[in-house]
């Protein structure tokens, strides 16, 4: 198709993806499977948890990425979570820092952000992209004291043992569809080092030539890598992964082994809930030595590093 006939399709796109959210509204919240418990003895460990959280924890330190745990988000909150979280916020231990990646709503979650601020030692350590972290501070506070580092593509900062450093992307910024605020909060990856091992989580993003510049940088042990809302032709397309995507990407990393995220939680474009799932399946059934490095954690189950 033509570029001229993609853009005159995304209007008749948007009405099927519309279809698709408000859609979810009336197909039931399914269960998700018993939480598994963390490793003891202080041991490195993941455990996803639903969109693009997953909780780590890293030389003693407990981080979580883009906390999601409300069971609705977005415009008069029309997205209705389909997956149930295997945990509440009142579930984590206190969390020593935040990763928000971006402001969407499915990623910048304020009720999920307030309930981990009660209940983490104060001041909570926020990293976001630029505005992002600063944007998350303003809503929490004064109720909660929030240390919000805004962090560019390419700039680094330490925190307690842990060294978070922001990475190049391909997604699209803002807070507000509506308000067009695309350059006021902005997008980004990290990369997350502590004494022991680095992890890489994109967030959300498509393809980008600095994701092949990992390895010269990094010795990645782990990625975290988007799997789903990619079925749509509009510009948004280019901005997520596929699981083809997301494991081209992960062999470009370097990374040693990879968890998938963001699946299974929200109806975000006109895709079945579990089409994802069978992408990768079958992206992964006929090579087993890269199989055997992608971790394909059920909700709530937990990868000790």
């Amino acid at each position: 198709m033509s570029a001229l006939g993609r853009i005159l399709s995304w209007p008749w796109e948007y009405l099927l993806i519309l279809g698709a959210l408000v859609g979810s509204n009336f197909l039931p919240t399914r269960p998700s499977g018993p939480c598994q418990p963390w490793p003891g003895g202080g041991q490195d460990f993941v455990q996803y948890l639903g969109q693009a959280t997953a909780l780590l924890r890293l030389s003693g330190a407990h981080l979580i990425t883009d906390p999601m745990f409300s069971r609705r988000f977005s415009f008069a909150k029309i997205v209705k979570r389909r997956t149930q979280p295997p945990l509440e916020v009142s579930g984590l231990p206190p969390i020593d820092l935040v990763l928000l990646s971006h402001a969407h709503g499915d990623h910048l979650d304020l009720p999920s952000l307030r309930a981990i601020a009660a209940a983490s030692p104060a001041p909570l350590t926020i990293v976001g992209a630029p505005g992002v972290a600063g944007y998350a501070k303003a809503k929490l506070e004064p109720e909660h004291k929030v240390r919000a580092i805004n962090l560019a593509w390419g700039k680094a900062v330490q925190v307690g043992r842990l060294v978070v450093a922001a990475w190049p992307g391909k997604h699209l910024g803002g807070r507000h569809w509506l308000t067009l605020d695309f350059n006021k909060y902005k997008y980004c990856g990290f990369v997350i080092q502590s004494p022991e091992r680095a992890v890489f989580f994109p967030g959300d993003s498509g393809r980008h030539p600095a994701f092949a510049e990992l390895p010269e940088r990094f010795d990645l042990d782990l990625a975290l890598m988007p799997i789903d809302a990619f079925n749509r032709r509009d510009f948004l397309r280019p901005r997520h992964m596929s699981p083809e995507d997301a494991l081209d990407i992960f062999r470009q990393s370097g990374a040693k082994r990879m968890v998938p995220v963001h699946w299974g939680t929200f109806t975000l474009c006109n895709e079945p809930l579990d089409l994802a799932q069978k992408r990768l399946a079958a992206a992964l059934a006929g090579n087993p030595g890269l199989a055997a490095k992608v971790h394909n954690l059920p909700l709530g189950h937990v990868l000790p590093l």
